[in-house]
């Protein structure tokens, strides 16, 4: 089965919103939520995220780019990730748009709880720290191990990148009658 990179990070469309940050009063944990740790406990009740004047742009597609790495995704697509039984959050906002008008009350921060073992460690390009060399600075190019895919689930996160969320094929034909826009995914390679 094919897996593919799911990507947060704002692309080239312009007029799509593009958010930074994170929501207001979620700085010191946000990481939790980037990164698959639980959140719940922090999370506020009436979280608010605002577009910013950095990015003009102000269509708001399914899939939500933003510099928090996080996977904001719209209530048809967070359905799709939660029908799968992974463990995961799901916290909503309020989306502002540059004026402070609301903009959107069906988005979601989708928190895949936990990390999957499933990367081919040397056939993947991994820049690690040379003072501490157990330490993964960056991947340049995740490989996955086939053998270690026998029991992936549908959606996770790689333990040695806890900030790249991983979907199955399987996953993304489900979401296909949902057509999610501006939803970039990057296949990634097999290798044993």
């Amino acid at each position: 089965m094919d897996y593919f990179r799911f990507n947060t990070l704002p692309l080239v469309d312009k007029t799509l919103c593009i958010l930074e940050l994170g929501p207001e009063g979620c700085s010191t944990f946000k990481y939790m939520m980037a990164t698959g740790k639980p959140a719940a406990q922090e999370y506020p009740g009436d979280a608010k995220w605002s577009m910013t004047a950095k990015y003009p742009g102000i269509k708001v597609a399914s899939i939500i780019d933003n510099t928090a790495r996080l996977v904001v995704a719209h209530r048809d697509v967070k359905d799709v990730f939660v029908a799968t039984g992974v463990p995961m959050e799901c916290f909503p906002f309020t989306l502002y748009d540059h004026k402070g008008r609301v903009a959107s009350t069906d988005h979601f921060i989708v928190n895949v709880l936990g990390t999957f073992d499933c990367l081919n460690v040397q056939k993947s390009e991994i820049d690690y720290s040379k003072t501490y060399p157990d330490k993964i600075l960056g991947i340049d190019r995740y490989v996955l191990d086939p053998r270690k895919l026998e029991h992936a689930p549908d959606i996770f996160r790689i333990k040695e990148d806890p900030y790249a969320v991983v979907l199955s094929h399987r996953l993304v034909d489900q979401l296909r009658p949902v057509n999610p826009t501006n939803l970039f995914l990057i296949k990634l390679d097999q290798e044993a």
